[in-house]
């Protein structure tokens, strides 16, 4: 148990939110709401945790559709449930609350673009992103101080902003907002700092260097702060890391033109982290900003290697599930009770409990939710059968349809028999594998198998069944095998590693049910190699994640009322923030009949 742990991979994901439409609560009619985000994780029923607070965006002044640049890193681990609670206050009014929704990790990956849109109580809509997030190979953080010049007395904020491409068109993306001053001529920010990952291009921030970051184009907006209306620009100039460290050594002062905002300084700039020494930073840069039409693009890096998160994002890998469930008289009479096919309308048995557990995980990863169903060791018409058709068509619709497939498969009679014999359905499941990946290429798109495999009894022909694995570990397919009941399955544990140590692909994780614990610790043990191993087998072959784009519009709306009713506020004192009380704040990981 401890080897198969020691494989188990999180992933780190940076999640992105924005609402729109939020409820106004300021009493003034010609003045919005100052909204931020807390987000909460929260704990499921039996656990000893408590609901923790992941952290809380930066207030956005007088408006209803915030826009949030503060992120939050998670780690995430496949086949766990990460539920988040995400409540908004008003900053302007005594941290009222506007509205609140909650999200799960999982749903999100497993939407298209890894983005979601839920419905916010009382109204409102958030919009909730993960990306992938690397830790930075380097820690290097650039500080410096402006000061700006303004004709009229308003209120002036700045933005710094870096440049990107979508195709052909340049897009500039907030990554810095400073603090609003009320000033008549003169107004001098805080000392900001930031990553130098954050301002380089995107091959850069993916390989996670800074060198030539100093040298990729930024945008530097002013902005003047107004209660009543929408935030107007005052004035703007494009520029690079390398050119301001010129001017503050130089102690230039950059004339604006047209604008509210005439003059702009650096006052001092510096560097942190990784290298701080600013002694070879000296040579960096021209002599003044560069316009946008003097700025190439960088070159690009090196493809790094893709993250699962990668083949998930746009329009997404789909998991392809199969189940196959072992009908052998191992299992005993399925009328008595006690016995691990027994149905009890009252209650699950351990087949029931793992379809559900591994088949809701999965199905968030799966677009069309069509799954096929095969049994193996019942005799038909005096022949034991290794393979055949559970239920009365070929694909059964979502988890619902497995479960009832499996459960006609006891009200028209089956005679069980045995041995166990796995390399019949491995070889189905690898050939439907192959043929739903070629139909997905053809598509332009991507698909990946997985083939859950239930079982009573040890694997008869232990040999055989790792012939097969290496036959089929070529296929887009990974096989969760899930020991049954309280019978030794030493003999079947081989199946987690050989492949490991004979050098060949894993493919194959074999986890026992048990039944003294909620599902999680199943779905963690059972689905935490998929990643990796879906992954490995599409890069090894040359084949990268797919790219498009997704409209605001397309993306799909979740209802607020599929989590479960759970309240979470949230005390402010003394400049802290924490859980003050939380209202039934806990989700249910039991296993729940569908």
């Amino acid at each position: 148990m401890a080897e198969r742990r020691d494989k188990r991979r999180t992933i780190s994901v940076k999640l992105i939110l924005k609402a729109s439409s939020l409820r106004n609560t300021s009493p003034f009619s010609l003045k919005k709401s100052s909204p931020f985000a807390v987000v909460t994780k929260l704990p499921y029923v039996g656990s000893k945790e408590e609901p923790c607070v992941i952290g809380r965006t930066e207030p956005i002044q007088n408006t209803l559709d915030p826009h949030w640049l503060q992120h939050f890193i998670l780690d995430y681990e496949f086949g766990k449930e990460m539920n988040l609670d995400i409540t908004i206050y008003d900053d302007a009014k005594k941290k009222q609350v506007i509205a609140s929704g909650k999200i799960e990790v999982g749903r999100i990956l497993g939407k298209r673009h890894n983005c979601t849109a839920a419905r916010l109580k009382p109204s409102g809509t958030l919009y909730a992103t993960l990306v992938p997030f690397d830790v930075p190979k380097v820690t290097k953080n650039v500080h410096f101080t402006l000061v700006g010049t303004v004709k009229s007395k308003v209120r002036v904020y700045y933005e710094v902003q870096r440049r990107d491409f979508f195709d052909s068109a340049v897009l500039w993306t907030p990554i810095y907002r400073s603090e609003s001053l009320g000033v008549m001529d003169t107004a001098e920010w805080e000392e900001n700092t930031i990553n130098l990952l954050d301002i380089a291009n995107k091959d850069l921030r993916a390989s996670g260097v800074t060198d030539g970051s100093t040298d990729c184009p930024i945008r530097i907006v002013f902005w003047e702060h107004r209660k009543m209306k929408r935030h107007r620009v005052l004035n703007s100039f494009e520029t690079t890391i390398a050119s301001l460290v010129k001017v503050c050594k130089n102690e230039r002062v950059l004339k604006l033109t047209d604008g509210i905002v005439e003059n702009a300084k650096i006052v001092s700039l510096h560097f942190s982290g990784e290298n701080e020494d600013d002694s070879d930073l000296e040579d960096l840069g021209t002599d003044l900003p560069r316009m946008m039409t003097e700025l190439e693009p960088q070159a690009p890096a090196p493809t790094p290697k893709p993250t699962f998160l990668d083949y998930r994002r746009n329009d997404g890998c789909d998991l392809d599930l199969s189940v196959a469930i072992d009908f052998t008289s191992s299992n005993g009479n399925p009328m008595v009770p006690g016995t691990p096919h027994y149905i009890d309308h009252s209650s699950l048995n351990q087949y029931q409990k793992a379809i559900i557990a591994i088949g809701s995980i999965v199905a968030n990863f799966d677009s069309d939710q069509r799954s096929q169903v095969w049994g193996f060791g019942a005799k038909y018409e005096g022949v034991v059968r290794h393979a055949f058709q559970v239920g009365d068509h070929s694909h059964m619709s979502g988890v619902r349809g497995i479960l009832e497939a499996y459960r006609q498969t006891f009200l028209k009679g089956i005679c069980m028999s045995g041995p166990v014999v796995l390399t019949e359905v491995i070889k189905i499941a690898a050939r439907k594998a192959r043929v739903t990946h070629e139909k997905a290429l053809g598509k332009g798109k991507l698909s990946y198998s997985i083939l859950l495999i239930l079982t009573h009894g040890c694997v008869t022909d232990i040999e055989a069944t790792k012939n097969m694995l290496k036959e089929v570990e070529d296929s887009p397919l990974s096989i969760i095998i899930i020991g049954i009941g309280e019978n030794d399955f030493s003999a079947m544990e081989f199946l987690d590693d050989f492949q490991d140590e004979e050098g060949g692909r894993d493919i194959c994780n074999f986890v026992r049910f048990d039944a003294d614990k909620d599902r999680t610790v199943l779905t963690e043990e059972a689905l935490n190699e998929i990643p990796d191993q879906l992954t490995s087998y599409f890069f090894s072959r040359g084949i990268l994640p797919l790219k498009s784009e997704i409209e605001e519009e397309e993306i799909e709306l979740e209802e607020f009322n599929e989590y479960p009713e759970c309240n979470v506020l949230h005390s402010f004192e003394d400049g802290g923030l924490s859980v003050k009380e939380r209202q039934s704040a806990v989700i249910s990981h039991q296993y729940q009949e569908f």
